[in-house]
């Protein structure tokens, strides 16, 4: 009997050390990266420092661009003041790690959705449409993908597979030359050492914008159009449902009026209207 009851007292010692572990896991992953921004007063974001007009360092050493912007739009809405935003510079590789470490709150770094990216990190819906463009020298007689799609020509690419797959698919027969940032690509162009650069088309209208007559774009677009996104990790639907309604509201609701701001500030026009129906 003692040892019945001995048996008995360490079971339910047992059953409730395993439900007091259970609790304070469910707390634990209840609390989200959300709870965890407004706490600490300020929102951390991954981005680049080398991607006109998105997001790139300006001639003062700042950290300016589109992707800048809507940033800090995201902390005027969290905490009704724009400055609350602390900026962690990442390479193109280094993203991912930045949102998977828990560096970075959310990444905005002219980033495409792709089906492979999502198994690493999650998306909201797009904040920005884009193309893929080429951006050549002016004078060089290239005007169409046909006349770029040479063996004596080099194509200057970032190093991601999807840009890789569409130099294959539309000019073949160009050499590919791999760059980690645009700034690297379109210098590859300025010096000559590649014939043109494979850029989002907003990139590439921003350097045949500012670079008095030395860039122009090929009318042509590389592929379909795609989707610019902000990133975050796996995991946290509360996070990410708030950044989700947040470019919901960019791009179509009540921060439309904030986003044309923006929009017409580093390209130029209107962006895309906010409901058709509406007049």
């Amino acid at each position: 009997m003692v040892r019945r009851g001995i048996a008995r007292a360490l079971l339910l010692v047992a059953v409730a050390a395993f439900l007091h572990l259970t609790a304070t896991a469910a707390l634990t992953q209840e609390k989200s990266r959300l709870d965890t921004v407004l706490q600490r007063g300020k929102l951390i974001v991954a981005t680049f420092s080398t991607a006109p007009p998105f997001c790139y360092t300006d001639d003062k050493g700042q950290l300016v661009g589109f992707d800048i912007d809507v940033a800090r739009l995201l902390g005027k809405a969290l905490f009704k003041d724009p400055n609350k935003v602390e900026f962690v510079v990442v390479t193109a590789e280094g993203r991912w790690p930045a949102i998977e470490s828990g560096r970075a709150d959310m990444g905005i770094a002219t980033t495409t959705i792709y089906p492979d990216r999502a198994v690493r990190v999650a998306f909201t819906r797009p904040y920005v449409d884009s193309g893929v463009s080429v951006l050549v020298k002016k004078g060089s007689g290239i005007k169409s993908l046909a006349d770029l799609n040479q063996e004596k020509y080099a194509i200057a690419n970032l190093n991601n597979p999807q840009q890789a797959d569409r130099s294959k698919r539309f000019i073949p027969r160009t050499k590919t030359l791999t760059f980690d940032t645009p700034a690297a690509q379109a210098l590859a162009v300025r010096s000559g050492r590649a014939q043109g650069a494979q850029l989002d088309t907003p990139v590439a209208d921003w350097y045949a914008a500012t670079s008095k007559d030395e860039f122009e774009v090929i009318p042509e677009l590389m592929g379909y159009s795609q989707n610019n996104a902000i990133f975050l990790k796996h995991g946290d639907f509360t996070w990410w449902h708030w950044l989700d309604t947040a470019v919901g509201e960019m791009r179509s609701g009540s921060y439309y009026g904030d986003y044309s701001e923006i929009y017409q500030k580093w390209f130029g026009k209107n962006p895309p209207p906010q409901k058709f129906y509406l007049r």
